[in-house]
């Protein structure tokens, strides 16, 4: 993988985020595997879906996506200038967001889910909002 790729879309939308994925997939697998890659793909295309979707709306927005190799590693930073996530979707967005009987159709949450799979694939998220930038920060070690 290169030291760190950026790419910057002026206008997001999410028709943009396919094949930015794709390429961080394929700079990602050599280091990570298929089944890491995999899974910094997933984190990107669900971080940078809520940030077209919940950052921006309709009217959409500057999106930056840096992609950086790190020793066993790869670090993936998403910014954007829209609305930030709200401090209760962090806080609840841990594994027991998973925790419903896929039986009972009445306990599975309608949103929310995004930021607990992030969460479940990555190991390490983190997330600042200053000065109106939120910068959402994934990192995936590689896995013995």
């Amino acid at each position: 993988m290169a030291s760190e790729r950026t790419w910057v879309l002026d206008r997001s939308s999410l028709e943009d985020i396919g094949p930015i994925s794709e390429v961080v997939r394929s700079l990602a697998e050599p280091e990570l595997g298929a089944e890491g890659a995999s899974d910094v793909e997933l984190a990107l295309v669900e971080a940078a879906t809520n940030v077209v979707r919940h950052g921006y709306g309709p009217e959409g927005g500057p999106i930056r996506i840096e992609a950086s190799e790190i020793p066993d590693g790869v670090v993936v930073r998403i910014c954007d200038w829209g609305r930030p996530i709200p401090g209760e979707a962090l806080a609840s967005a841990g594994l027991s967001r998973f925790d419903f009987d896929p039986a009972n159709l009445l306990d599975i949450p309608e949103g929310g889910m995004g930021l607990s799979l992030i969460a479940s694939v990555m190991d390490e998220v983190t997330y600042r909002s200053d000065e109106g930038q939120n910068v959402l920060t994934l990192l995936r070690r590689a896995r013995a």
